[in-house]
């Protein structure tokens, strides 16, 4: 994801069309337009110099029927570009989960369990665990679908991309589908999000098979016990119970627009995980006529998660996991599919800038002890290999 810019400014006094054609936007569009790299674009920088497909390269694919000709009618008027053909929407912070790996600016709940992980002296010096509220209402952030600028500019919508909190327990997600399938525009739309799979309702399966193609990315990081230990409060029977119907509602008549796709993301306590969660994955795919689109993606934030600071050998040996594994599906008609992601793993490990570090290793070691005390879990009964990190800081 971009960094923001260093001054910002307010976009719910904007609105969708004061932002989308502020002097700012319409520069960034100017100095890409000449290759420029713009710092807020780390991301994709690293992503592309890891050989990885990045939102940049994936976007300009995307829009490749329309993005010569945009570019060179903005570059005849001042970068000017009448309407987003695509929203991406934040409908705020709003999340029934406190997953170990993410913000308060993307679950309201991770903000009040930190908070009260510092009041009882398990908090850790580190920016995510700052400005953290422990009141459930007060940490909230407030959702910006601006709908007076997007009713006028529905009709000419394209792809509409959601990103919660969690989109499923979000009033504005819904009121979102209510308002496309009411108008006919979801005939015209492609919509995606990220869930949880901790909430599925028949009414918004049902309006998502109304849009001209739905994309629904399922968020798993693991089966079986890592999931419920990444994921609390989630359970991983009640998690496969939805995603398992979510799939054979897309193999329906009504559902047959909806494509499935499930992102997992790479990280220290699930690396030697992957390659048996991808397994089981794989071993379901087989069993439904319709692919499962899979990804991953490389946790850089926070650090002390991230495979980019993890021993050499904890690289090799998810490495050598995820390698069987391909091997012994080289022959399956979804080889390719899992294997692309997969190899970005392995580059993202390789990556010359990424090396182990101690420091932030520690850092690793002593916020998983502290929130295995907290919530009364223990990483050793998921990750066995924790043991040997921690020791050798020792």
């Amino acid at each position: 994801m971009a960094k923001e810019p260093k001054n910002t400014v307010n976009q719910e006094e904007l609105g969708i069309a004061g932002t989308w054609n502020h002097e700012y936007i319409k520069s960034v569009r100017a100095r890409m337009a000449e290759g420029e790299w713009l710092s807020e674009c780390t991301e994709c920088e690293r992503l592309e110099r890891n050989n990885i497909v990045s939102s940049r390269q994936w976007e300009n694919e995307q829009w490749a029927d329309v993005i010569d000709d945009i570019v060179e009618r903005a570059s005849a008027n001042d970068w000017y570009v009448d309407q987003p053909l695509q929203f991406d929407f934040r409908l705020g912070n709003m999340c029934n989960l406190h997953c170990q790996m993410c913000n308060k600016e993307a679950s309201h709940l991770v903000s009040v369990e930190r908070a009260k992980m510092i009041n009882v002296g398990l908090g850790m010096q580190h920016r995510d665990w700052h400005g953290n509220i422990e009141a459930k209402k007060e940490a909230l952030l407030q959702p910006g679908i601006d709908w007076d600028n997007f009713d006028s500019m529905i009709a000419k919508a394209r792809k509409i991309k959601i990103i919660g909190g969690e989109p499923t327990v979000a009033p504005d997600m819904f009121k979102l589908l209510d308002r496309c399938v009411e108008t006919g525009h979801a005939e015209h739309i492609e919509i995606s999000f990220y869930t949880n799979i901790t909430n599925m309702q028949d009414k918004w399966l049902e309006q998502l098979g109304k849009f001209e193609k739905a994309i629904v990315n399922c968020s798993l990081e693991g089966m079986g016990a890592m999931n419920d230990y990444l994921r609390p409060p989630s359970k991983w029977d009640s998690v496969w119970q939805k995603f398992d119907k979510l799939v054979k509602y897309s193999n329906t008549k009504d559902g047959k627009r909806i494509k499935v796709r499930v992102t997992t993301v790479n990280q220290i306590t699930n690396a030697l995980h992957i390659a048996d969660f991808w397994r089981f994955m794989h071993d379901y795919q087989m069993q439904h006529d319709r692919g499962i689109a899979m990804s991953t993606n490389q946790l850089v934030e926070p650090s002390y998660y991230s495979m980019a600071y993890a021993p050499d050998w904890l690289r090799q040996e998810q490495e050598v996991r995820i390698m069987d594994f391909l091997n012994s599906i080289g022959n399956s008609p979804h080889f390719t599919d899992y294997e692309e992601p997969l190899m970005e793993v392995i580059n993202f490990a390789k990556d010359p800038k990424h090396k182990y570090n101690e420091k932030i290793m520690r850092q690793y070691v002593e916020v998983t002890e502290k929130y295995d005390k907290f919530r009364g879990h223990d990483v050793m009964t998921v990750a066995p290999e924790f043991a040997r990190i921690r020791d050798a800081l020792n």
